[in-house]
């Protein structure tokens, strides 16, 4: 389950005033290959523009289809675009990029791709999934929002809302490559993983046999199971089957139970590293 909304339907308007501004600019279109089905990728392939594995000639040409597509032609100006549109509604998986001079080659893919920790870990960051990408966009530092500034102009996505959200990078000097890695400081995957939690919490539920609330928008889910997964991470609730009962209680009892002072003692143990199964089943 993505916790994303349908489009709107300001969703299109949007769009093209936000590309009008710069309607000469150098423009691409970026899709998450590994959202689409192969019947979906069918059918691109028999109405749309062929698209262009973003990562192909790089160390990471092995993700094929299921990395990052991309496409310089005008989308939104196709007759199959609405009809695109509606069947990938609901989805966290299209945004365009605008680029001061040129669409780069694959080695400025692979650098965003490329995602390391101070600590060494080495791992694929999946930007082209528009909530990594609003996730990871505000925690990058000042260096390297510069190495991302010298390239990209604006970057636009399908928000929660199913509205159209965009960042504009300040102007920056082209930077030439080789650029530094991208690196993040514990500190910031940390927050990285913080601001994904709501989006981790579906499936863990889900495994729990734990429905979620039916009356809410997936965008108002994810700022509710937010402040859960906050409140949770206060009380030192990190495995999956407190998680589960935690949110459970919740949405049954109030997402404001926690407060009752009759909780309290519990959330003591649990700071100190008791689970909430266990201290619940004493």
């Amino acid at each position: 389950m993505f916790l994303q909304n349908h489009h709107a339907p300001e969703l299109l308007p949007q769009l093209h005033q936000w590309m009008a501004k710069n309607e000469d600019s150098h423009y691409c279109w970026l899709m998450d290959g590994s959202q689409l089905s192969a019947k979906e990728k069918r059918w691109l392939l028999r109405h749309g523009q062929p698209w262009q594995r973003a990562l192909d000639h790089s160390p990471m040409a092995e993700l094929e289809d299921f990395g990052p597509l991309i496409w310089t032609q005008p989308l939104h100006l196709q007759d199959w675009w609405p009809e695109w549109l509606a069947i990938t509604s609901g989805r966290p998986l299209l945004s365009v990029v605008e680029f001061r001079y040129a669409v780069p080659d694959s080695a400025f893919w692979h650098w965003l791709s490329d995602f390391h920790t101070d600590d060494g870990q080495k791992l694929l960051l999946r930007f082209a999934d528009t909530h990594t990408l609003a996730n990871v966009l505000p925690l990058m530092s000042d260096a390297q929002l510069t190495l991302l500034a010298s390239q990209v102009a604006r970057w636009g996505w399908i928000g929660r809302t199913g509205e159209w959200e965009a960042a504009t990078l300040r102007d920056t000097p082209e930077i030439p490559e080789p650029w530094e890695p991208l690196e993040f400081t514990q500190a910031q995957f940390d927050r990285m993983m913080d601001r994904a939690r709501p989006d981790m919490l579906p499936p863990i539920l889900a495994h729990y046999a734990v429905e979620l609330p039916q009356d809410e928008t997936p965008a108002s889910l994810h700022l509710r199971l937010g402040q859960l997964a906050e409140a949770m991470s206060s009380y030192g609730i990190h495995d999956e089957p407190s998680q589960a009962l935690f949110a459970s209680f919740a949405f049954v009892q109030g997402d404001s139970f926690h407060q009752e002072a009759e909780w309290q003692e519990y959330w003591n143990r649990t700071r100190k590293g008791q689970l909430l199964v266990s201290a619940l089943s004493e």
